[in-house]
């Protein structure tokens, strides 16, 4: 196999960390912060390959980004009852007096989610991702660019360019935004979270100031995430509610909704 170039080297050393969280989750499908780390991991490739996305060839940026896409689908269900059972921690915590039935819903989230954690394993057998992985470290350590990337400074330019222009886009939009135009923030929020860690690997490998773009990225997305998460988790607790059979575990999710309905 022909030298790998510094771009290769920095997507292999992610797919490596998607493996290995992949393998923490795996060992350990109890622990919320596995769940989130093979997230972020397939997140962070993602990012990196959105950048590159026009020097790669169709087929391969469509399967990588497809696999990985793949792996984090799996355990959304599972991150999202995890996300929900911490927001209501929050609450519980900030609000003791709020409900005397804080515990059975609780009791109930905790079903609830082992019943997600056991069709999240499921879907990893019947999907294979394991061998999904395999073929994402395989298809990196193989990549060829475009013809006119193929030279390492031709591409390094182009990251360059990528990246400001992408950078421009997002401080376009986030200028432009109408905070109640909730389809525009959280297109936003997106293309925030992308930048942000395509800069963070790739930016070091160009002249431009990629720490400053990841910074001010993550300054949007976090930004942005509180307004859509505000949106998101109200949408997520109406729906536990309707799904409660115990009326007072239903009348705890829906205090919980008015509260975040009204941030």
């Amino acid at each position: 196999m022909m030298k790998m170039t510094d771009v290769q080297e920095i997507l292999i050393k992610r797919a490596g960390k998607v493996r290995q969280s992949y393998k923490d989750f795996m060992n350990n499908p109890f622990q919320e912060e596995t769940v989130h780390k093979l997230r972020v991991d397939c997140r962070k490739l993602r990012g990196i390959l959105n950048i590159l996305k026009k020097a790669m060839y169709k087929k391969d940026y469509e399967k990588l980004n497809g696999e990985l896409r793949d792996i984090a689908l799996v355990i959304s269900d599972l991150r999202e009852i995890d996300v929900l059972t911490g927001l209501c921690a929050g609450t519980a915590k900030r609000e003791p007096d709020m409900s005397e039935h804080f515990r059975e819903m609780f009791f109930y989230l905790n079903d609830e989610r082992f019943k997600k954690m056991e069709t999240a394993l499921l879907d990893v057998e019947k999907k294979d991702i394991e061998s999904e992985i395999e073929d994402i470290r395989k298809r990196i350590e193989n990549l060829e660019f475009k013809q006119k990337y193929r030279d390492e400074k031709d591409l390094k330019s182009f990251i360059h360019d990528r990246l400001e222009k992408k950078y421009e886009k997002l401080a376009a939009g986030y200028a432009d935004t109408d905070l109640k135009d909730y389809e525009h923030v959280h297109e936003v929020r997106k293309d925030a979270k992308k930048l942000r860690f395509g800069a963070r690997y790739l930016g070091k490998l160009t002249g431009i100031e990629h720490k400053k773009i990841s910074k001010e990225a993550k300054k949007i997305q976090d930004e942005f995430g509180e307004i859509t998460d505000h949106r998101v988790n109200a949408a997520m607790l109406k729906e536990y509610a309707d799904a409660a059979d115990n009326e007072e575990v239903r009348n705890v999710f829906l205090k919980i909704r008015d509260l975040e309905q009204g941030k």
